[in-house]
């Protein structure tokens, strides 16, 4: 038993953690708010997670969201989410299986699909209008 609440959660807190601290550090607090409602975003996300997903599924989505999240301005396609993958350490990774992770990942609403003819990308979601924390459990359940 690992403690986790759902399968790679350890990774995406330290993800967390290490992005606060930056931010912390330039003492900009309206950057310390966005990274703690993409978490609570993200881990809602992760609760709710489809039922056909496998807990492998469920991991590997997170680190792939944990490392997106660390260049969000860049464009992401398969064989980019292959690479970033396969340096956390995820062998064998195709790029059919990154494509579903990215899909994924825009179903859960943390990602945006973008298509032109003959190309797909993906892109991290803009924070929404509303709050998210009215969606979220006291215990951080959505």
């Amino acid at each position: 038993m690992t403690g986790e609440n759902y399968s790679g959660e350890l990774e995406m807190f330290r993800g967390l953690v290490r992005v606060l601290r930056v931010a912390a550090r330039n003492e900009d607090m309206p950057e310390v708010q966005r990274l703690l409602w993409d978490h609570a975003r993200d881990e809602a996300a992760a609760y709710e997670a489809a039922p056909d997903r496998t807990a492998a599924d469920l991991e590997r989505q997170t680190a792939l969201m944990a490392g997106i999240r660390r260049e969000p301005a860049r464009r992401w396609k398969s064989g980019r989410a292959v690479n970033l993958l396969r340096r956390l350490g995820y062998h064998p990774i195709s790029p059919r299986t990154a494509s579903r992770d990215l899909a994924a990942l825009a179903g859960a609403g943390l990602l945006v699909m973008h298509e032109e003819k003959g190309v797909r990308w993906y892109e991290v979601a803009r924070r929404r209008t509303h709050n998210p924390a009215s969606t979220i459990r006291e215990d951080g359940r959505a």
